[in-house]
This record gives C-alpha cells, structure tokens and sequence, in this order.
C-alpha cells in the first residue's frame, strides 16, 4: 500500500498473552554501548533463518533540544546545573508568579516566554540567567543547544536502563528456544560487553511462568482429591488406588496430541488439570461398588466380589465416559462450529478419558487385588510375630 512501509499482522491464540516468541532485553546503564550491542543483536538474529519482524524499543521520537554544558565556563561565571535547568524550566513551562481574586475565583499569572522564543534555538541562547552575584548570563556564553530526535520513551528493568529487541519465529524453521541458544553462544557478555547483560522475556518466560503456576495448581487439586477420597473411603491407601489412574489419562492427552500435531499449549494443561477430576470418577464408582460388595459379604472370596463389582459397573462407565466424549468431540473438531480457544482442552478431556477408561477398568481390579495380597501378607507376618 502506497505510503506504509511494512503492514505486520497478528494472530490470536487461545490462553493469556504470552508476548513475543523473541523478546530480549539489554540491560545497562552505558547508553552508547547499549545501543552498540543492540545494534549488533538486530543484526545476528536477521542472520538467522526463520526470525522475521524484528523491531527494537529504542527508536526515536520528536526532535529535542539537548543543552551541552561548558562545566569550566559555567563554574567561572558562578553558575550552577541547577540554575540553568530551573530557567530553562521556567521559559519552556512558565511558572505562577502572582494570582489575583475575581469575585468568586482565583486567577493565577505566568510568566513563560512567548511561543516564538519557545520554538527556536537561537532565541533561547539569549536566555538570561542571574548568578551568583546578580549579573546576567546569556545562556550562550555556558552552553550550546544541539537539535536531534530524541528517545520516544525510556524503559527500565530494576533501576536500570534497558532496551528490547523483538521478534517472530517461523516455527517449521526455528524455536524460540533454539534461537535464544544461538543468541547465548553467539555473545559473550563478560568478555565482550563489560556491565551489559540479556533478559529473556516473551514467550518463553511467559510460557515457563504459566506452566509452573499449572504444576501448583495441579498438585493443589491432587492433594485436594486425596483428602475427599480418604472422607469417602475412610482409608489412606484407597485413594492412592483410585488416583493411579491419573496419569493413564496424561499418557492419553500426550499421544492424542502427537498423533494430531498439536502443541500441548496453556489451555490443553487446563483441560488435563480438568481430566484429573474426571478420570478420577470412573474409578471411584468401581472402587465405592466393590468395598459395597464386601460389606455385604465379608466372607466371599475378593476375587470373586472384585469380578462382579468390575461387571456390575462396566456399563455405567463405559456409558458415562461416551456420554462424555460423544460431548467433547465436536467441540474438539470443530462440528458444528469451531472455537480455537477452548479446542485444544476439549480435545484433552476427550481423548485422555478415551485412553484412561479402558485402562481403569483393567488396572483398578488389579491394583484392589493386589493390595488386598499385600494386606492379607502384612497381616500373617504381624500374627507370626505376636505367636513368637
């Protein structure tokens, strides 16, 4: 398009914003050799094959006027930094030097030079500043005003001065994290660049703060499903038995993912940290049922009451786990209308409860049996000792 240079687009994913997927930024307070290293930065990442967009933080503004100091004059006609800075502030900004009541309202006057003298250098250079001993300086005789474009913002990590370079990734080429590995090899900052260093940011800071706010929520809902397991089954080892089916269902969302090409993303982890609960219940109503049984026969062999209790509940699991799925896929697969935000958990959900079901009906007859062994050996041991 006539007048526009480049026109970049950008493309919404599910989950918060993560920034940039390259996103670096230069820390330190020398703001010619910081500039020097972004410069150099800039440059070496256009070196590298699928990086595109690169932009920077740094570029400029409007057009300044920088005041260069004298130090010698100025201390010899008994002036200080401080004097010209306040006049200077004072004929740019003005400042209230009386004000005068009208009927109800206060009327402040300013003094500021006239826009004219504002708007060109030479007119401030016979700007008048009073020392020490009340003469007049003219501003010339201390300083020179130079005009050039001026920073648009200043930008700083901790205290400390900082720029930042940014960029896209074409990710059939290139990872963020293959190219921060480049960046890491290519510079060494003790070496070469004494005071300087890189922060990484963007993406894969985002992403590695999201992830681990996941983990903590994942093990708070673990932890959380323990407890009211061990209220329900009013045991501590059961629940461990019913849980084991957890990372079935993990196993499952990991090999659906692959198979479809899919990054496992921030809202796929919501679905599987949802999953948990989910798979949870399937094995809770097999477990629940079976303990019912030998309630009822105390008697009976556990084998035998562990076989029927898997028959009697294999139809309400198999059936809520395809109620469930048959609702999750066309939200998965876009029938019907798609939505690529919530796809990806949708997708988890069903495909983990796909994989985990068969598996829970299978393992958690095994695991009950075995920790029934387990009990039932520990118990002769203590019997034997008691005897001895």
């Amino acid at each position: 398009f006539e007048g526009y240079e480049r026109i970049l687009y950008f493309i919404e994913h599910g989950g918060p914003p993560v920034g940039k997927p390259i996103h670096i930024r230069i820390v330190g307070s020398d703001d010619r050799m910081r500039t020097k290293l972004t410069d150099e930065l800039e440059d070496f990442l256009g070196s590298i094959e699928g990086v595109k967009d690169i932009d920077r933080h740094d570029k400029l503004g409007k057009e300044q006027i920088e005041v260069k100091i004298d130090y010698d004059q100025l201390a010899r006609l008994g002036l200080t930094v401080v004097d010209i800075a306040r006049n200077l502030r004072i004929a740019f900004d003005g400042q209230v030097v009386t004000s005068v009541r009208y009927g109800d309202e206060d009327v402040d006057f300013r003094v500021i030079l006239q826009e004219r003298a504002r708007k060109k250098p030479r007119y401030l250079q016979e700007l008048y500043i009073p020392n020490r001993q009340g003469r007049l300086i003219r501003l010339r005789e201390v300083a020179r005003l130079e005009t050039r474009p001026g920073h648009a913002d200043y930008r700083h990590y901790n205290g400390e001065r900082t720029t930042a370079v940014i960029a896209e990734v074409d990710k059939d080429i290139v990872t963020p994290l293959e190219v921060q590995k480049k960046v890491d090899e290519e510079f060494n900052l003790d070496r070469d660049w004494p005071g300087m260093r890189f922060i990484k940011g963007g993406e894969l800071e985002q992403s590695e703060e999201s992830i681990q706010s996941l983990g903590r929520t994942m093990i708070i809902a673990v932890v959380g499903i323990y407890f009211l397991l061990i209220l329900l089954f009013n045991s501590i080892t059961q629940p461990f038995m019913v849980m084991f089916a957890i990372p079935f269902g993990f196993i499952g969302v990991i090999i659906a993912f692959a198979l479809h090409g899919e990054s496992l993303g921030f809202v796929a982890l919501l679905g599987v940290i949802g999953l948990a609960g989910v798979v949870v219940n399937d094995s809770l109503v097999l477990v629940s049922h079976i303990n019912s049984l030998r309630k009822e026969r105390p008697k009976e062999d556990v084998r035998r009451l562990v076989a029927e209790g898997t028959a009697n509940r294999l139809r309400a699991i198999l059936m809520t786990t395809l109620t469930t799925v048959g609702g999750l896929m066309p939200l998965a697969y876009g029938l019907g209308g798609s939505d690529p935000f919530i796809a990806p958990m949708a997708l988890a959900l069903a495909w983990g409860l796909i994989f985990a079901t068969p598996l829970t009906l299978v393992l958690i007859p095994c695991l009950y049996i075995i920790g029934q062994d387990i009990r039932t050996g520990v118990a002769r041991i203590l019997r034997r000792r008691k005897s001895a």
